[in-house]
Order: C-alpha cells, then sequence, then structure tokens
C-alpha cells in the first residue's frame, strides 16, 4: 500500500511537472524596463499664409463727352479808328482853306489834335493884320514856314523860322507878324493838352 501511495506521487509530480513544461514553453515574457525615455522634438515653426494679392481699386476715368461742335462765327473786323495826322493835312477854318481867308497864309500845322475852329480863325485874323508883305510885286513865288507854340494863357513862345523861304526879308516880315500878334486869347478850357504847336505857313504868289 505505501508502494501504491509512492508510485501515486510520482505521478503527479510528473504530470505537474509535464504541464510546467508545457506552460514554459508557450509563454514567452519580454521585459520591459521601468522607465522610459522620451525626446522631446521641437514643433516646426508655422509659417503665415501668404497674403493675397491686393489689387488696388482703380477709380475709372471719366473721359468728358466730344465738345458738341458749334458752328465757328466769324469775329467781325474791328473798326479801326482813324489816327491823327500830324503834319500832314493843311488845318481848315469852318471848312476853308486859310489862302482863302487870307491869301498871304496858305496852310496850318499842328503836333496836337485840336478841334477848335473859331479859335484857330481868331489866331489867323490876328496875325494877318500884322503881316506885311515886303515881297509884293514880284515874280517869283516864296512859301515860308513859322514855327511856334502857344501856352494855356495865350503866351507865344520859341518863335522861329522853320523853313525859309530863301528871302531874308521875307523870312523876319513873317516872323514879325507872328511876334507882333502875342499874346493871343487863351486856349480853349476843355483843351487837354498844355500847348499848342503851331507850323504856320507864308506864301506870296504873283498875280
Amino acid at each position: 500500500m505505501r508502494k501504491a501511495i509512492l508510485t501515486s506521487a510520482f505521478i503527479h509530480l510528473a504530470l505537474v511537472a509535464a504541464v510546467m513544461v508545457a506552460g514554459w514553453r508557450r509563454t514567452t515574457y519580454i521585459s520591459l524596463p521601468s522607465v522610459y525615455q522620451v525626446q522631446l522634438i521641437a514643433m516646426p515653426d508655422v509659417q503665415a499664409a501668404p497674403p493675397e494679392d491686393v489689387v488696388e481699386q482703380v477709380e475709372a476715368e471719366t473721359i468728358p463727352p466730344p465738345p458738341e461742335e458749334k458752328k465757328r462765327l466769324k469775329p467781325k473786323p474791328k473798326k479801326e479808328k482813324p489816327t491823327p495826322q500830324k503834319q500832314t493835312q493843311q488845318s481848315t477854318i469852318q471848312g476853308k482853306n486859310l489862302s482863302q481867308v487870307d491869301p498871304g497864309l496858305s496852310g496850318m500845322r499842328s503836333d496836337e489834335v485840336f478841334e477848335y475852329p473859331y479859335y484857330l480863325r481868331i489866331m489867323v485874323d490876328k496875325i494877318s493884320r500884322n503881316w506885311i508883305n515886303p515881297y509884293s510885286g514880284r515874280e517869283e513865288s516864296v512859301v515860308a514856314t513859322i514855327y511856334f507854340r502857344v501856352g494855356g494863357d495865350g503866351t507865344i513862345s520859341d518863335a522861329r523860322v522853320e523853313t525859309s523861304s530863301g528871302v531874308a526879308s521875307f523870312d523876319r516880315a513873317a516872323l514879325r507878324a507872328v511876334f507882333s500878334s502875342n499874346p493871343l486869347p487863351p486856349l480853349p478850357a476843355d483843351y487837354s493838352e498844355p500847348q499848342l504847336t503851331v507850323h504856320l505857313d507864308f506864301e506870296y504868289k504873283p498875280q
């Protein structure tokens, strides 16, 4: 009986050992470390998205409408005002030439515009009364021009022979007639110039 117990115990131990050997072969154990080393990797920089191309708003140029075609009017020609001619035309007294007033005075000119015929008549009348022609009876025609100025008060100044007749006695007589008529009446009150310049012709023509 004791032998049977030992045999049974031996058989049990053998079975246990067989089971343990079979379980050891099937199960594989992996030894893992108790501490894990971790390396931190820096995250890459996040790049901002490229800005979108901003299209500038350009105001559309307003093109003005084409001007309406207008009829081109020809400008009216301006009327040119006649400029006063100096020393070119003979002065007249009430439409008459001086020679028709006095045969010895044939013409008068002025450097200014003088539109007072009544004053010119007074001047010529006074000078003609003082004119004595020393050349009467001669066969040749002679002309002498006497220049003088009349001030605002009628005073005669700067009298001289401007164009000689070629006869000294005739020139002196014409100049004497002007000096003897000094002073003349004052110039017209509404005359704007300070003086009146006169070129007076003394002429002799044989009859």
